[in-house]
């Protein structure tokens, strides 16, 4: 039995050393072969095809999923008419709440439908601008929302009585506004758009815009930085520093009004800043009264 199991141990021997042998001699022979290709640096060549015995990663395994909404399939031309960019957050927050009939919800939400609304009605037209040209097509957006315009060569402005008013209806070349009043108008940042394209406005007044904040100043600088002369932004409660220095884009800028000057350091400092920059510009908290016929 002793011997039968010797035998056996033998044999088993015997095969582990011939596969080793035939493990190493086609080491030797693809040793050969890369001396022989590359005599320089075999090494490299050795190592590079370890390398190539690991998994390759691509590009596209490299890439985030894509959201279903952003893949062509069967059902995408359908569900898109259902479905939008923001994948109604809104509706999902209106669900989740609870049903609050009071009052005070029941105004709340005609608030925000109101301010929604006139939103969407201020928007840029491209039509109205194509028909009337930039300075009628101002005039009618200002006129029509409560405030009043003057253009050159003209004493009188222009001001809605009971809803009417008399304005062009086409383009004129003759006509280009030099004063715009949009006092206690509820001009917004939409309705800006409506602003651009204007050549010589010289005087502007946004006294008790409620809506106009630090961007909407960043916007007017931009449209009236090269003609502006006279800017009224009292009564206005959103316009901090940050929004009073974007006025330094106004090098034409003569007079400006404020509610107060020394309701803040910062705002200070601001003012001071701006008087420092345009020698010209002379900034007033004075109380002006004008009355438009």
């Amino acid at each position: 039995m002793f011997k039968l199991l010797r035998r056996r141990s033998q044999k088993l021997t015997q095969c582990a050393f011939n596969q080793y042998c035939c493990s190493f001699s086609e080491n030797a022979e693809l040793k050969d072969k890369l001396v022989e290709t590359s005599p320089e640096k075999p090494a490299i060549r050795l190592k590079s095809l370890n390398q190539k015995k690991r998994t390759e990663v691509t590009k596209e395994d490299l890439v985030w999923r894509t959201p279903w909404h952003q893949k062509n399939v069967e059902y995408y031309s359908t569900l898109r008419t259902f479905y939008t960019e923001d994948n109604q957050i809104s509706l999902l927050k209106w669900i989740q709440q609870p049903i609050d009939l009071s009052p005070a919800s029941i105004k709340n939400w005609y608030n925000r439908l109101k301010e929604q609304r006139e939103k969407i009605l201020q928007r840029y037209i491209p039509d109205r601008h194509s028909i009337l040209g930039p300075e009628l097509a101002c005039a009618h957006f200002i006129v029509y929302r409560g405030g009043a315009v003057k253009f050159h060569n003209d004493d009188k402005w222009i001001k809605a009585v009971n809803g009417e008013y008399s304005l062009p209806n086409r383009y004129r070349t003759d006509m280009y506004l030099q004063a715009i009043d949009c006092s206690n108008t509820s001009l917004r940042y939409e309705g800006l758009d409506n602003l651009r394209g204007l050549q010589n406005v010289e005087w502007l007044s946004l006294n008790g815009c409620e809506h106009i904040d630090d961007y909407c100043m960043d916007v007017i600088t931009n449209i009236f930085s090269h003609s502006l002369v006279y800017l009224d932004i009292r009564n206005i409660f959103s316009i901090s520093e940050r929004g009073l220095g974007a006025l330094y884009k106004m090098n034409h800028l003569k007079m400006l009004y404020l509610d107060d000057m020394l309701k803040d350091t910062r705002y200070e400092l601001t003012c001071l800043l701006l008087e420092e920059l345009n020698s010209a510009l002379e900034i007033k908290s004075d109380v002006v009264k004008f009355e438009i016929e």
